[in-house]
């Protein structure tokens, strides 16, 4: 197999990035201060124009539209879609605590912007149980029932004027609507369609399937026409979870035997048309036929009056008038209409994007949240509640084949003729079929209740964001679902970036590829080197773990190396400080003995020849026997460096922060002070020039001869400068050391000099003599051989 594989032979000098960027002539790119801020405001005619095809698509799409092929299958598969659509609205109208005309309304006047404004020719506007059961949480809260309740004497019982508590809600739907669109389209102009990439699919996945859990517990009193207390709140899914149990005596039998028998019905049906749906030219729209049959029979038969079932009533024909948003109430809708303008964006974008993988084109994210905005909002002054994807009309048009947005006009014309002629004659029909609707439709989400069993096995972490946002939305509800989740996910991105371990690297044999010797056997270590990798941006959360990281692999801790060198100049400098004041004792002692001694003449040409040497006699050290610096440096030698470069393979890095940048100057500082070199490699050109921004490569940081292209270049550049660093300490001569020399006289006179030269050190010992020349005890004068380390010479006086 190894002679089969294709060989590379490269013959290149090793470059450091400085060497590299002038020998290739490396262009800039940042363009002047002036320019980049006249680039937004220029105005052309090319630039308008596409400024205008990107806002509104339907001039892109429409000129090339192919009538012939495509408007047969668009019309079929609209119509199909508007017989889910109408029913669908009806039902998720009664999740958001609405007459049932509010979803023919929701599922109207939101695809008149959109035909114009989607990027996705598939995606049909529409109602969305998640939604619906936000808007009628905020619809319960500002407008509760008991607000429109009052005792009537005659009947001795509360009658509620439900026509009015309609008509309130409606308006605070049409508030929340607008609201909600006007940050839609806010986000969409500020190009912020890219906060989608923070919700993560396990987060979308838990709040869905909590979500689909607090739809089907609030459909329940449908489905047993049963009457509920509202609540709203943290843990108001469970109080109404108790409420619906102490009310099921209390069930409408009538009323539960029309959802179970729909139910039956269009589970059958849905799972005919997902095993035949290649065979089937569109699939059967069995949502109207169940509400057409439902209301067949419930009406000719009078069975609401016969068993007092809760029905839809009468449904008004013709458009409402349009409605102004009441701004006051903004306030207090401003936390829910955010959390629905995020979950409704990212909704309709996970389906268009699934959409356009199916089909091959791509999906403009800014503009789809504008487009929905929009469609919010002109639809908010018209008595709608907030709209997203339609996700069973979707995939309904999509299975029947439509190809483009005159498969969304087509729906709209099928709910068009319900609103001016076909409503009135859904009077009779049961609440209980529409409960049986969401019920069925809420098969998917409920279905991912077991997603935490194989998340657990992929990655915990996404495991963990699942449950945290399943049980802060089931539990707290959708509004605090949305914060908890996208917060605790955030978290798990910090955490995961934060605590990357980084690795050692060593050569694999005989290439220049540079691996975990823990993951790989045949590697080897390059002698004087340490090779480090880290695959995690450096930023503030993790630039002191990362130096810790460093420290660990590579078993030396810089600081504390230099924090011990200075503990034993300490030492050495308080041992001086004692032998000084010891022989300044002894000198004092010795001066007042010499008052009695007998002075002797000497020549003094003749002392002088003993100081005078010749030009190749070696360094004279004037050393004091006693003295214990000597002895101290050879009990205490400098201990040797592991290592004398260390590389740190940055690859991995995709942005650094200035907190980074500190620390990647400190620890290059810190190696500096031990004599070692510190390179970086593999630096991601953004990275560089974030490095170089925040002041690494000034004077006195990292130097711009220390970055490489590759690791094999640092390598190779590393084992260079350490040759050239031995070669030169072999040629070099012995360096003068900075010991404390001592010239001894008499019996214990000393005259004591730090680091200074021969020459120094004999015009000093002429002085003395001249001094001293009438000294008659002057005693005779040896050399000696004192051999510190290296042979220094010493002389000794007697």
């Amino acid at each position: 197999m190894t002679e089969n594989r294709p060989r590379y032979v490269i013959d290149r000098p090793a470059y450091n990035l400085a060497d590299f960027d002038g020998e290739f002539d490396k262009k800039s790119r940042q363009l002047p201060i002036g320019e980049r801020l006249k680039k937004p405001f220029r105005c052309s005619a090319k630039r308008l124009k596409g400024l205008l095809f990107r806002h509104l698509p339907v001039l892109s799409w429409l000129p090339k539209y192919k009538v012939k092929e495509n408007l047969l299958n668009d019309v079929i598969s609209g119509v199909s879609a508007g017989t889910i659509q109408v029913p669908q609205g009806m039902a998720f109208a009664l999740l958001a605590n609405l007459p049932p005309v509010n979803g023919l309304y929701s599922s109207f006047f939101p695809l008149i912007p959109y035909f114009f404004m989607g990027t996705t020719p598939q995606l049909i506007p529409g109602t969305f149980a998640v939604l619906s059961i936000m808007v009628g949480m905020a619809c319960l809260s500002l407008a509760p029932e008991s607000d429109f309740s009052h005792f009537n004497a005659t009947l001795n019982a509360t009658i509620v004027d439900r026509d009015r508590m309609d008509e309130v809600r409606l308006g605070i739907s049409g508030t929340l609507a607008c609201l909600t669109a006007i940050i839609q389209i806010s986000l969409g102009f500020m190009q912020f369609g890219f906060v989608a990439i923070y919700l993560s699919e396990s987060f979308i996945r838990g709040f869905m399937t909590a979500a689909a859990l607090q739809v089907l517990i609030s459909v329940l009193k449908y489905i047993f026409d049963i009457n509920v207390s509202p609540h709203s709140g943290p843990l108001a899914i469970i109080y109404r979870l108790i409420d619906i149990c102490r009310s099921l005596p209390d069930t409408n039998v009538a009323s539960l035997v029309f959802a179970l028998v729909s139910i039956i019905v269009l589970i059958v049906v849905k799972e005919l048309n997902a095993r035949y749906r290649h065979k089937l030219p569109f699939p059967i729209p069995v949502e109207i036929f169940v509400v057409v049959v439902a209301t067949a029979i419930s009406g000719p038969l009078h069975l609401p009056e016969t068993y007092h079932m809760d029905i839809v009533g009468l449904i008004p024909l013709g458009f409402p008038a349009p409605i102004l948003p009441t701004v006051s109430q903004w306030g207090e809708l401003l936390s829910t209409a955010f959390s629905l303008a995020i979950v409704g964006y990212i909704i309709n974008l996970a389906i268009a994007r699934t959409l356009a993988t199916k089909h091959g084109y791509d999906v403009d994210a800014s503009q789809e949240m504008l487009a929905l905005g929009c469609s919010n909002f002109f639809g908010s002054f018209f008595k709608i509640h907030v709209i997203c994807c339609g996700l069973s009309v979707t995939m309904a048009a999509d299975s029947a084949g439509g190809k483009s947005q005159f498969a969304s006009f087509s729906v709209m014309m099928v709910v068009m003729v319900t609103l001016l002629a076909l409503g009135v004659y859904l009077r009779p029909l049961p609440k209980s079929v529409l409960g049986a609707l969401i019920v069925v439709n809420l098969k998917t989400p409920l279905l991912q209740l077991s997603d935490p069993y194989y998340l657990w096995k992929k990655s915990k972490l996404d495991c963990c964001v699942w449950v945290v946002t399943f049980l802060s939305t089931f539990l707290l509800g959708l509004p605090y679902g949305v914060a908890v989740g996208v917060g605790f996910s955030i978290l798990v991105v910090i955490f995961r970036t934060q605590f990357r371990n980084g690795s050692a690297l060593v050569q694999i044999e005989a290439t220049d590829i540079y691996k975990n010797p823990k993951v790989y056997s045949k590697g080897m270590s390059v002698k004087g080197v340490k090779i480090l990798n880290y695959c995690s941006p450096l930023y503030f959360a993790n630039a002191e773990i990362f130096r810790q990281r460093v420290i660990k692999k590579t078993g030396l801790d810089p600081g504390k190396h230099i924090l011990a060198r200075r503990k034993l100049l300490e030492k050495e400098q308080k041992e001086r400080a004692k032998q000084e004041k010891k022989d300044e004792e002894t000198r004092k002692r010795n001066l007042s003995s010499m008052v009695d001694m007998k002075i002797q003449t000497i020549s003094q040409l003749e002392l002088q020849k003993d100081f005078d040497l010749k030009d190749d006699t070696p360094s004279i050290s004037f050393v004091n026997p006693g003295f214990s610096d000597i002895e101290l440096a050879k009990e205490m030698p400098e201990p040797e460096l592991p290592f004398h470069t260390l590389i740190l393979d940055l690859a991995g890095v995709c942005f650094i922060d200035l907190m980074g940048i500190k620390v990647l100057i400190k620890i290059n500082s810190s190696y500096s002070m031990l004599g070692m070199k510190l390179y970086l490699a593999n630096i991601q050109a953004q990275v560089y020039e974030e490095l170089k921004a925040g002041g690494a490569f000034d004077d006195g940081n990292i130097a711009s001869s220390n970055l490489f292209l590759s690791v094999h270049d640092a390598i190779l550049f590393a084992q260079e400068t350490s040759e050239e660093q031995r070669d030169s300490a072999k040629v070099a001569p012995a360096p003068f050391h900075n010991i404390t020399y001592t010239h001894r006289l008499l019996k214990g006179f000393y005259v004591r000099d730090i680091g200074r030269d021969y020459t120094t050190l004999q015009k000093q010992n002429s002085f003395l003599t001249s001094t001293f020349l009438s000294w008659q005890s002057f005693c005779h004068l040896i050399w000696f051989n004192k051999g510190n380390q290296k042979g220094h010479k010493g002389l000794r006086m007697m």
